[in-house]
């Protein structure tokens, strides 16, 4: 009777453990996703930027990384 509870309660420890590794893998990847749609978005910014202006490496820079911390904050990622 004691074997069985404990094999129960091991296999109901090894479920749980793999439930939340299987977790914390799916939100470490909609985190990547997440940066991937911000990267998107500053590169769109950036790539608004007229060519002409003689100062557009600098307006293309700044607008890109607002772009893109504006993204990650509204995604609630990191920057």
């Amino acid at each position: 009777m004691m074997i069985s509870k404990t094999r129960f309660a091991v296999a109901l420890f090894v479920s749980m453990f793999a439930l939340s590794i299987s977790e914390a893998s799916a939100q470490k990847q909609s985190a990547t996703a997440a940066r991937a749609e911000c990267f998107r978005q500053a590169n769109e910014a950036a790539a608004a930027v007229n060519i002409a202006n003689p100062s557009a490496t600098a307006e293309r820079n700044a607008r890109g990384v607002a772009a893109y911390r504006e993204c990650a904050r509204r995604m609630g990622i990191r920057p």
